[in-house]
Parts: C-alpha cells; sequence; structure tokens
C-alpha cells in the first residue's frame, strides 16, 4: 500500500491500527444539541404565532444543529492515528479545509506513557497518550484515544524493535541490554537492579583444585 486516504506511505510499510477519540467526547455535545432542538419544538407553536420571522428562528435553529452535528461527525471521523510497522501518523483535522500531519518515525521516540485521569475515563477506557521523543524536550499529547493502554503497549513494542535494530547494526550489546530494560516497570527495574548487586556482592568461587597445586 502506496496510498491511502490521499497520504503516501513507504514501500513496505503496512499500516497496523487506526485509532480515533473515544466516542464519549462527542457525548456532551449531543447531548447539548438535543436540548436544543426539544426547546425549538416546544416553542414551535409560539414561534409560528410570530410570523415569518418566528419561521425563520425556528428553521435557523434546526439548521445550526444540523450543520454543528455534521461538523462535529466529520470531525471526529477525520481526527485519527496511523500506527503502521514503521511510524506513527497523527492526523488532525481542525476545520472542513485545514489539516495536519504529524509524523513520528520509531527511532525518533524514547517511549509512549498513557494517562487515564478522572471517572469517565477509568469507566470508558480512553485517555491520553504521550509521545515522549529524544529530540524534543516536551511530549507530544494524543488527546481522548480509546484504549490508550492498549497503544502505548503496541507503540512501545515498535520502539523496542526498532532501537534493537539500531543496537544490532552497530554490534553494541549493552545498548541492547538497555533498550530491554528501559521498558519494565519500576517494580521489575528495582528487582533487577537487586540481582545484579547481590550477583556482584557474591563472592567469587575458590578453585580448591587449582590453590593446592599451587602450594
Amino acid at each position: 500500500m502506496n496510498q491511502w486516504q490521499g497520504f503516501k506511505f513507504h514501500e513496505k510499510e503496512k499500516i497496523d491500527e487506526v485509532a480515533y477519540h473515544h466516542p464519549m467526547i462527542i457525548v456532551p455535545h449531543l447531548a447539548v444539541c438535543v436540548l436544543i432542538l426539544i426547546l425549538n419544538f416546544f416553542l414551535m407553536y409560539y414561534l409560528f404565532l410570530q410570523g415569518w420571522w418566528g419561521v425563520l428562528i425556528f428553521g435557523l435553529v434546526i439548521a445550526t444543529i444540523i450543520f454543528y452535528l455534521g461538523r462535529m461527525f466529520f470531525l471526529f471521523r477525520h481526527n485519527k492515528i496511523v500506527i503502521t510497522n514503521e511510524r506513527i501518523v497523527d492526523f488532525e483535522q481542525v476545520s472542513f479545509f485545514e489539516r495536519f500531519v504529524n509524523e513520528f518515525n520509531y527511532a525518533k521516540i524514547r517511549e509512549a506513557k498513557a494517562m487515564i485521569r478522572g471517572i469517565g475515563p477509568t469507566l470508558f477506557h480512553y485517555g491520553n497518550l504521550k509521545l515522549f521523543l529524544r529530540e524534543d524536550v516536551g511530549p507530544f499529547e494524543l488527546y481522548r484515544v480509546a484504549e490508550p493502554l492498549r497503544l502505548q503497549n503496541k507503540i512501545n513494542d515498535y520502539v523496542l524493535k526498532a532501537e534493537a535494530g539500531v543496537c544490532a547494526e552497530k554490534h553494541d550489546p549493552v545498548s541492547m541490554i538497555m533498550a530491554q530494560t528501559r521498558l519494565l516497570n519500576p517494580k521489575e527495574k528495582e528487582e533487577l537492579f537487586n540481582r545484579i548487586k547481590a550477583a556482584f556482592q557474591r563472592p567469587a568461587p575458590v578453585d580448591e583444585e587449582a590453590f593446592n597445586n599451587r602450594e
């Protein structure tokens, strides 16, 4: 696949997943639109009694709600994150005719971290996903994505593979080990540190046969 929805991909690049914002982010907007429509129809008889301008107001409210809902669903479907086997492509649709595209190769990503905060995000499994880049000071944040923990694991796996590939090319075993241990959680890192520390503190075994022959 060399092209997808107008965006060009590399020759051997394959799409792994297309992630969207969680549907819960549009629920408050839908609720407000429904309330406005209910109020509009509740006042329909009164507006119609006012003549042509009352009918005009009634029609403008319905037209505005239809336009707003159409725009909202358009932006919802076109704001997405494409995860491939080589990079992450973030499509940010600002309006009907304005779009930004950000690309992040896995070699330039240090790690991905998910952040779920609040009752709603916890119940419905959505939150923010931060991409910590090697060259930038601040992280790049993807807001209110669905299942951020699963995306975090998937992206970190690709980052680990990219690091392992770079280390293999450089023939650097220490960097390969560091790349493997960087993605451990704090408890696993502490356990690994204690095991390494215990191994270095343990006295080396004495070769009794060699010691006796020396005497």
